[in-house]
């Protein structure tokens, strides 16, 4: 957790992606009272994850008791819904669905930005096919949670973020639920695609229209198109043509290209 795992930014690591300064935040505090609480033997049985997150409680003078919530967003969270309950019982689940193509155009902007070369045309359609199926599982009542479509939350955040705070049972304070903050200070956001703003704005929802090629959009919609209409997503070409498959996307290496094509054939193969 203090070397490998993109927390490690908090320790002391270098961040993954190069582009943000924790110089800030006191990171020889936080990683010695990590360390003294995970290798202390009354904590042998305790979770390292909460031994983090009351660590960093610690180490920014917060009292637990008066912590009502943690937040942990990370997206790989949806591959691991039954394990998190099983451990955190009580714990609320928050889906969020967009449209794969507008995923894409914000991963494409991403990675002319991060230029890290392992930019992946397949993880951005089958990350959202898992958190489509998880989506649908909470819709049929199969799993607890809440699905907030993205483009109601930025279209309508008042309304939206009004079901947020009803399903998380917190009261709903428009003045302090529609500005964003970070760390308690106010925090302007951040935007694959470097575009400054100040406040919520609809504009990234329908980007993609701009951005996207007609080939890039049809890469997405080969391989999500069945499930983007229960979602409100409807397809923009009306068929699939090989060509939407086998052309390349912007800023996939070769690499990249041949591992997402095959991945795409091998998940075809099993689906059937």
């Amino acid at each position: 957790m203090t070397k490998q795992s993109l927390s490690n930014v908090l320790f002391g690591g270098p961040c993954k992606w190069g582009k943000r300064n924790y110089a800030s935040f006191p990171r020889e505090k936080f990683l010695e009272t990590f360390e003294v609480a995970a290798f202390d033997p009354a904590n042998a049985q305790e979770d390292l994850l909460v031994l983090m997150v009351k660590a960093y409680a610690a180490t920014l003078g917060r009292p637990l008791d008066t912590i009502q919530r943690w937040v942990e967003k990370t997206p790989a969270n949806r591959n691991h819904i039954p394990a998190i309950l099983t451990r955190f019982p009580c714990a609320k689940i928050l889906v969020t669905m967009r449209d794969p193509r507008a995923i894409l155009a914000a991963q494409i902007a991403l990675e002319k930005t991060r230029k890290t070369g392992r930019f992946s045309t397949y993880y951005v359609i089958a990350h959202w096919r898992v958190a489509a199926r998880l989506a649908k599982r909470v819709r049929n009542g199969d799993s607890p949670g809440l699905v907030v479509p993205y483009e109601q939350l930025v279209c309508e955040p008042a309304s939206m973020m009004e079901k947020v705070c009803a399903y998380l049972e917190i009261n709903f304070d428009r003045k302090t639920v529609l500005t964003p903050t970070k760390m308690g200070q106010f925090w302007s956001g951040n935007s694959a695609a470097r575009v400054n703003f100040s406040q919520i704005s609809a504009e990234p929802a329908t980007r993609w229209q701009r951005e996207l090629s007609e080939d890039e959009i049809g890469w997405v919609e080969w391989h999500c198109r069945d499930l983007m209409p229960e979602f409100g997503y409807e397809p923009k070409l009306h068929r699939r043509e090989l060509r939407y498959f086998v052309r390349p996307i912007q800023g996939e290496r070769p690499r990249e290209y041949l591992k997402s094509r095959v991945y795409s054939l091998r998940d075809d193969w099993v689906r059937r």
